[in-house]
């Protein structure tokens, strides 16, 4: 799958609590804070029709795809419990009681990295996600949309996601269209829904010869010389443990 690269300037990037040492006027000992242990949550968002039915149809779980194979590629991590990835549908990711109960609840501390991998309305609702947590204080290191689609006012009546076009806020943003050269249904469901058109922000933001429903796809081509979205994504989290 051939991809065609434009790249914009990084985003936001944040900054890690470091290990400091407190005293007290009244006691000479050094009191040293501990630095939070280090755990990657990775949520892997899907589209409509994807974690339940969406007008009949579904599911199909597209996202759950990648993060299968993301997940037997950190098995190890799991292991030492230092990496977390869920599976959310996109209507679990609108709305305060919402984020509180299916994304905050699974979060250890502020500090840690978390990572947004979304599909379709997954990517779009999950960029508003970026933006709100990072509002909250919690810190988003990467953010991934693969072919995010929510545009379209008929969508948007239709299903849960946010009307304004979300504005990202992660260390990273590597977003991935799908522009097949053979079409199939799904291209023509993302057509209906609108697809994002992203001009401009993220760090990496490609075109790729896929359809829309390929999520694993999107997700591991090759799009940064021999680098996949996948490949990037691991590289930031191992950063975490260096």
């Amino acid at each position: 799958m051939a991809a065609e690269t434009v790249t914009c300037p990084k985003g936001n990037n944040y900054k890690l609590h470091k290990e400091h040492a407190l005293t007290d006027k009244k006691d000479v000992s050094v009191k040293a804070v501990p630095v939070e242990s280090t755990k990657a949550i990775v949520l892997f968002i899907g589209g409509a029709g994807d974690k339940e039915s969406y007008y009949f149809s579904g599911p199909y779980g597209n996202i759950q795809e990648a993060r299968k194979d993301f997940d037997e590629r950190t098995k190890l991590l799991a292991n030492d419990g230092k990496y977390k990835s869920e599976w959310l549908g996109y209507n679990e990711v609108k709305g305060k009681q919402d984020i509180q109960r299916n994304v905050l609840a699974l979060i250890p501390y502020k500090t840690c990295p978390v990572y947004v991998v979304g599909h379709s309305l997954g990517g779009w609702n999950g960029a508003h996600l970026t933006n709100i947590m990072s509002g909250w204080g919690y810190r988003v290191q990467m953010l991934v949309t693969l072919d995010p689609v929510g545009e379209g006012a008929l969508v948007w009546l239709g299903s849960d996601i946010y009307r304004e076009r979300p504005e990202p806020i992660a260390g990273d943003w590597v977003n991935v269209k799908a522009m097949p050269a053979i079409r199939d249904s799904s291209d023509g469901v993302a057509d209906f829904g609108e697809k994002w058109l992203i001009t401009c922000g993220p760090t990496l933001n490609v075109n790729i010869n896929t359809n829309h429903a390929n999520a694993l796809g999107l997700f591991t081509a090759r799009i940064a010389g021999d680098k996949s979205a996948a490949d990037m994504l691991f590289e930031s989290i191992m950063e975490e443990f260096s």
